[in-house]
């Protein structure tokens, strides 16, 4: 199907046993560290300029090589803060995220209806740390995949990951993605399962209205 999204006859339903989901911009569209201290009037722009704008310091952070602390110790060196400081800001900015509602909802129903669900993401510390907990993602979703805390990026490792965790035989032949990245939707239909590429709530919405997700997945 165009743009590797699955149309509504390209599957069977019932044979969708579990759903994963991606976190950034497809479950939530909400930045970190919304929070700024009162005294900094620049914070948002040295925080998007001096590390998320510069690989040699995301990409370790999401492999877990490099730790919140680090990256607040580099945020001192333009900002006049003591780095604790700098750190327990950051934190705090990610204790209130926005969540897209279709796509929160239909992860709860997919839930209700037996399926296993599960979110795999490309993150930081941060969010194993402060967004699971503070959002209760963990009541949730029967698996979370973080790439810090595996060392890894490389979505196609994470997924079997995800798979083991929600037991019951998941793997991609009864599996769908949910996930914004087209990248990472073509690469999990390669790989045998099933993809629908998010892009917006008011048209996922719609998607989800149109299949009939009620029918519970064979048990096996």
């Amino acid at each position: 199907s165009p743009g590797g999204i699955d149309s509504v006859e390209s599957f069977d339903l019932r044979r969708i046993q579990s759903v994963v989901f991606d976190y950034g911009f497809t479950l939530s569209p909400d930045f970190y560290f919304k929070i700024s201290p009162p005294e900094i009037k620049n914070w948002h722009e040295v925080i998007q300029e001096r590390v998320f704008r510069d690989p040699s310091i995301m990409t370790p952070w999401m492999k877990g090589e490099l730790f919140s602390r680090d990256v607040a110790a580099i945020i001192a060196r333009y900002i006049p803060l003591d780095p604790e400081i700098i750190l327990s800001t950051m934190e705090k900015g990610c204790t209130e995220l926005a969540f897209n509602p279709s796509v929160w909802l239909f992860a709860l129903k997919q839930k209700l209806a037996g399926r296993k669900i599960a979110l795999v993401t490309d993150n930081m510390d941060v969010f194993t740390k402060v967004v699971v907990p503070a959002h209760k993602l963990n009541r949730i979703f029967d698996a979370i995949v973080n790439s810090a805390d595996v060392h890894e990026i490389d979505k196609e490792l994470l997924w079997p990951i995800a798979f083991e965790r929600m037991g019951d035989g998941s793997g991609y032949a009864n599996s769908l993605l949910i996930d914004d990245d087209e990248t990472d939707v073509k690469k999990f239909h390669r790989l045998g399962g099933h993809a629908h590429r998010f892009t917006n709530d008011k048209t996922f919405s719609k998607w989800a209205d149109s299949l009939d997700w009620s029918t519970p997945p064979y048990v096996h």
